[in-house]
């Protein structure tokens, strides 16, 4: 130990200490003016000042970024939220807005045929498959609905009810392979049968058959219920003329018909009931 006291190093060291001990007590001495040993001590103090003074700088916008970051990220989780809600609302509002609009064209169904007593009904199931060819609804017996009811929406021709219980009814469509009805080609007034057909239903179409070749008819006519066959009254609009050729026999012009309703999306009804017999 005694070695180390008398060693360069700690001459040197006690000699630098003793130096700058006398350089801050100079330091502090108030003056007007700084003189060689304040102005030393400020030309040595000054870059350790600095230093330090910028690392507290570092220091504090490091954790003001730090601050600013977590209430960013507060507030984006906050918008996000509220982002949510806003389109769950709309998603609802759109909901509204589209059960209202069908509720009030079924509505003008009773309004339109005065004649007919009339039933809503909601679609609570359907045959697997993109098309309604055949569904299930809500109303049955206990409603007044019967077999054979006819089916129709705002649109147009729906089908008809093939079987019925108490508080329910399972319906074909005009799509359907089971399903078939006498027409008449609406400008020119020439009758034909549109029948549902397997080929036809996956695309949501049906068929027309036994139209004369007489007829002058054109792809875009439009297909109404002629009212003949017992199940449903005239004028229903069934579609309109997709497609037109004759048949294999040469006898006859056959079509494919577009229907009027949107036989993906059905999702109410209004049944019309039978005349007691």
């Amino acid at each position: 130990m005694s070695n180390f006291f008398k060693s360069k190093f700690f001459i040197i060291l006690a000699i630098v200490t003793v130096l700058i001990l006398i350089l801050m007590a100079v330091s502090t001495i108030s003056t007007d003016k700084a003189g060689f040993a304040g102005d030393a001590v400020g030309t040595v103090m000054s870059p350790v000042q600095r230093f330090f003074r910028s690392v507290g700088d570092a220091t504090g916008n490091f954790f003001s970024r730090f601050r600013s970051n977590s209430s960013y990220r507060e507030e984006n989780q906050q918008l996000a939220a509220r982002v949510k809600e806003l389109e769950e609302e709309t998603r609802e509002l759109y909901a509204l807005r589209n059960e209202n609009e069908r509720l009030r064209g079924l509505l003008s169904l009773s309004e339109t045929y005065t004649n007919y007593e009339m039933v809503g009904a909601r679609v609570v199931a359907k045959d697997p498959g993109a098309w309604f060819s055949a569904f299930k609804i809500d109303k049955g017996t206990v409603h007044g609905v019967r077999k054979n009811d006819t089916v129709i929406t705002d649109a147009g021709l729906v089908g008809y009810v093939y079987e019925v219980g108490s508080t329910w009814s399972n319906v074909v469509s005009v799509i359907d392979s089971r399903s078939a009805a006498g027409c008449i080609i609406e400008r020119t007034g020439d009758m034909a049968v549109v029948e549902g057909s397997l080929d036809l239903m996956n695309e949501g179409t049906c068929h027309l058959s036994y139209l004369s070749r007489e007829a002058e008819v054109a792809v875009g006519d439009f297909v109404e219920t002629s009212g003949l066959g017992g199940i449903y009254p005239e004028k229903l609009l069934i579609g309109k003329i997709k497609s037109l050729s004759v048949d294999p026999q040469g006898l006859y012009y056959e079509a494919v018909i577009e229907p009027a309703v949107d036989f993906e999306r059905i999702t109410e009804v209004m049944v019309i009931r039978r005349q007691e017999e």
